[in-house]
């Protein structure tokens, strides 16, 4: 899936707030919004040839930062999760992965200052998320700060689509495990790489150690130069 490695990182809350931008006002048009997260290592998914891969040979881009658009967002700092929802796209370097949900959950704050200083600014009981449609102002100003937030955990779901320079995957789930490194695809995942298609019920993308393992019913195919199968 991606270059999830290292992915530590602090939201750029003047970024992501300050630059909210209205789009044209056609009724088929999305809204997209842009988080940019920095982050301290890339989100690569290693080559798949097998059950089991060797390293892949493009350096990782530590500097590009992440950008997720989706129509609509939803952040709750009570259960510390940022929600995507319709036309999801997460955007790193070269790296493209497309979903129709996705959420981010972030490792518990160290203070309460973040959403004490949201209350504040909006109302003396502020709701526990803010949804954000980019439809009125209301909607940004509502919005809850998740700046200086680490990530614990990413979950893309519904037609996953991975797209990188050397290969693609798919998949119905991609789970991505900050704390292991890893990222498991399930819910028949498939991955093409350089003329050979591996699938299995379960394939988990171990980052740190440059391999894939494909479990359950795995399937290689290769393609021959002619474009047959051998």
């Amino acid at each position: 899936m991606s270059q999830f490695k290292g992915m530590d990182c602090k939201l750029r809350a003047e970024d992501y707030w300050g630059k909210w931008t209205r789009r044209n006002s056609r009724s088929w048009m999305m809204y997209a919004w842009m988080w940019c997260l920095l982050l301290s290592g890339g989100i690569v998914v290693p080559p798949v040839h097998g059950a089991d891969t060797r390293p892949s040979q493009e350096p990782a881009t530590n500097a590009a930062p992440t950008t997720i658009t989706s129509r609509t967002m939803t952040v709750s700092n009570q259960e510390n999760t940022a929600i995507f929802d319709g036309s999801v796209v997460l955007t790193r370097g070269r790296l493209v992965v497309h979903s129709d949900h996705m959420v981010v959950s972030f490792h518990p704050s160290r203070n309460g200052a973040e959403s004490k200083r949201t209350a504040g600014a909006t109302s003396a009981n502020p709701p526990t998320s803010a949804r954000v449609t980019g439809q009125d102002q209301k909607d940004r100003d509502t919005a809850p700060a998740v700046s200086e937030r680490s990530i614990r955990m990413v979950e893309a779901t519904g037609r996953v689509t991975i797209q990188k320079e050397d290969g693609h995957a798919t998949c119905q789930r991609a789970v991505y495990y900050e704390d292991q490194k890893k990222i498991v695809l399930t819910g028949d995942p498939v991955a093409w790489q350089k003329g050979t298609r591996v699938s299995g019920k379960q394939i988990i993308m171990f980052l740190d150690e440059d391999r894939s393992v494909v479990e359950g019913d795995s399937r290689v195919i290769i393609d021959g130069e002619g474009g047959g199968k051998r």
